[in-house]
């Protein structure tokens, strides 16, 4: 039987889809800064890009032998958020820069309407290239490298802060943690079955992150470090039952 092409090229077509995902938030930016929109339009404007994102990456699941369900798009196996910890680690993390800095930029109820549904269109968004597309097609060459191969691409894609001059501790510890982050959401998806749960996560990092500012302080280093480390323990903890093959 003759190999589709994600099959003979599973690294290949990982990144493919990483750069798809990246290539539509790219695509609505651009078009925000032409027509010169405002914060909020932009934000508006990039989600409809996202939603046509989403609704292709959905189309390439469904179009593909192996249905949307073993890509995660599904309640999850009975009794994995156990074994997960019921996510607790990931979602802790962000109530450090919450206690430190407060929702600084959310002055109205339609500006955090609006940054809401931009980051929950992110979240889904990035989960299904990433940890459904990306994840899956990796698993051709067994749930190690599937794990690490996606965990890679996610952190390199997340790379962009090398390019903004920004502080070079703080540029390491960003690139730490978005490969660790990609790290323990592919083990969290390779227990569960699901991204759901990752993509509240994730829905509920960029909002925090959006509405408390950017801040390059000492208090922020601190917080990043913090995250980082508890990153690197659950990542760890999860490591075993994350890579076992079926």
């Amino acid at each position: 039987m003759k190999q589709k092409f994600s099959q003979k090229h599973p690294y290949f077509t990982a990144v493919l889809a990483g750069l798809l995902c990246t290539f539509m938030t790219a695509l609505g930016m651009a078009f925000s800064q032409i027509r010169e929109l405002d914060t909020l339009d932009t934000y508006l404007v990039v989600t409809g890009f996202l939603a046509a994102s989403v609704i292709i990456g959905l189309l390439i699941m469904k179009k593909s032998d192996s249905g949307l369900v073993e890509y995660g798009i599904s309640r999850g196996k009975a009794g994995t958020s156990k074994k997960v910890v019921w996510y607790l680690p990931i979602f802790l993390i962000e109530l450090l820069p919450v206690a430190v800095y407060g929702f600084q930029e959310l002055d109205s109820v339609a500006t955090t309407a609006i940054l809401l549904l931009y980051t929950l269109a992110v979240g889904i968004n990035e989960e299904i290239y990433f940890r459904g597309i990306a994840l899956k097609v990796l698993k051709i060459k067994g749930n190690k490298k599937a794990v690490i191969g996606a965990s890679v691409i996610f952190g390199v894609f997340h790379a962009v802060n090398l390019l903004n001059g920004k502080n070079i501790l703080y540029i390491i510890l960003q690139v730490a943690f978005a490969f660790l982050v990609g790290l323990v959401l592919a083990e969290i998806v390779c227990i569960t079955g699901s991204l759901i749960g990752v993509i509240a996560w994730h829905t509920t990092h960029d909002f925090i992150a959006y509405s408390t500012g950017d801040a390059l302080d000492t208090k922020g280093l601190i917080i990043l470090i913090v995250q980082v480390v508890v990153l690197a323990g659950y990542s760890v903890y999860l490591w075993k039952a994350a890579v076992k093959d079926k």
